[in-house]
């Protein structure tokens, strides 16, 4: 009986130390064929670009804060399964490059952890938004504020806006308390077409 419960333990601990890794594999995997896709999207649309740098951007499309060493894809959607996969674009924003708020999520603690270090931004810090690594379509935006709300409580992040904004979201851990760290930028500049 002994070496049955001993097993079963073993069992247990092993699953609750995988499950972490196979989140964060599962997440590195979905933005490791992102990435790719957006590195063949840039090489066929080369041509194109300067046309495509007058269109809002849609998912997907490379999200990079390096003050905190974010550089992920940013899927379509909120849901579980787009989460799961690197940050969503919330469809109650607007794209990028349109006048409004652009909204984006992220886990901080599961599948990547895109999201970890929000907390820790500061106003100043710059965020960028563009169709790839190499790409000349690139939105600038600056951190203007930070907060900590109540998600039942303070949904005017939502609100529409006649400013080019951009707004990051994750929870508070545990996830359960229902606060999420809200970050605020504005944009600075569209870089200029060559």
């Amino acid at each position: 009986m002994r070496k049955k419960l001993g097993l079963l333990l073993i069992i247990c601990g092993l699953l609750f130390i995988l499950k972490p890794l196979a989140e964060h594999g599962y997440s590195y995997y979905c933005q490791l064929q992102l990435k790719n896709e957006l590195k063949q999207k840039e090489d066929i649309g080369a041509v194109e670009q300067s046309n495509q740098s007058k269109q809002p951007m849609k998912p997907p499309f490379l999200l990079e804060i390096p003050s905190i060493s974010v550089e992920a894809v940013v899927v379509e959607g909120i849901g579980d399964k787009d989460l799961r996969k690197g940050p969503g674009w919330d469809p109650r924003g607007v794209y990028p490059g349109m006048e409004g708020n652009v909204i984006i999520a992220a886990h901080n603690n599961v599948y990547g952890s895109h999201f970890k270090d929000l907390h820790k931004l500061k106003p100043g810090n710059m965020v960028f938004i563009s169709e790839g690594e190499n790409s000349k379509h690139k939105f600038a935006y600056r951190i203007e504020f930070m907060e900590t709300i109540h998600e039942r409580d303070d949904t005017t992040i939502f609100d529409p806006t006649t400013e080019r904004n951009l707004t990051l979201i994750t929870c508070v851990s545990p996830a359960s308390s229902g606060q999420r760290v809200i970050v605020t930028a504005q944009q600075v500049s569209l870089t200029p077409e060559k």
